[in-house]
């Protein structure tokens, strides 16, 4: 497949971060997005807390169908798009809070949340995080863990082998039940979530592909790797645009 060595360059050579540019679509037919998922669980009356809230866009979007919510996260560039976001939405009933999760857990009140949600946060990665976790619940509030699933991005593993390896021992879904069952959750969900990514051409997939290699602080590829060409001839599907797999993992129960 003939490539523009010349557009290849300029996307290596451009700056890249995991909030950078995302020219993607996403065909998710037969599941809900987890963001719904989350809000069709709420009710006017909760309190709800994000963990690892990133940019705040999973908290803003479900706003209407809670009573407050605060939003945690350890970096203070994330905060700052967080505030920024909220202050242009003219969401009220958000808050957002550097913090350092779990270990700062002791700034935020005991059992005062009617809901706790991790979107590829940091709540599964531990027994102290889950545990910190269900410090933070209401007895008999809930818990929401998204996670990346083996399958994800597959595509791209099969030809770029430096990604980082996933475990092909055990189904994710299948850990992540477990940690949480362990720990005192009693599960009312788990499920493999998959749908298609659809971007324009291989210079978007590019793009979005340097924005989550340098954040996982891999090395980029050569504007003459041959790698580049071999993905866009694999993955090219026949609308002329580039097509990979997105797994998640879910897993949700209440506190015991």
């Amino acid at each position: 497949m003939q490539i523009d060595q010349d557009r290849i360059r300029a996307i290596l050579k451009a700056g890249h971060s995991y909030y950078g540019q995302r020219d993607v679509r996403k065909d998710s037919r037969w599941f809900p997005g987890s963001w719904d998922l989350i809000a069709s669980q709420l009710s006017p009356a909760m309190r709800v807390l994000d963990v690892g809230c990133g940019n705040g866009s999973a908290l803003l979007e479900i706003s209407p169908s809670f009573h407050t919510g605060l939003g945690i996260d350890n970096d203070p560039e994330h905060i700052r798009m967080a505030e920024e976001e909220k202050r242009a939405l003219g969401v009220k009933n958000a808050e957002f809070l550097l913090l350092d999760f779990p270990g700062e857990i002791a700034r935020l009140q005991p059992e005062s949340f009617d809901m706790v949600f991790s979107l590829r946060g940091p709540v599964p990665e531990t027994t102290e995080s889950i545990q910190a976790a269900l410090h933070l619940l209401h007895p008999d509030g809930m818990i929401f863990c998204e996670e990346i699933g083996e399958l994800h991005d597959h595509e791209v593993r099969d030809i770029f082998k430096d990604s980082p390896p996933h475990n092909s021992t055990a189904r994710r879904a299948e850990q992540l039940r477990a940690a949480l069952e362990s720990n005192g959750v009693n599960i009312r969900l788990v499920a493999d979530v998959f749908d298609k990514w659809i971007y324009p051409d291989v210079y978007a997939w590019l793009q979005y592909q340097c924005n989550l290699w340098t954040w996982l602080g891999m090395p980029l590829p050569e504007p003459d790797d041959l790698r580049i060409a071999r993905f866009a001839e694999r993955n090219t599907i026949a609308t002329g645009e580039i097509e990979t797999t997105h797994h998640v993992v879910w897993a949700a129960g209440v506190k015991i």
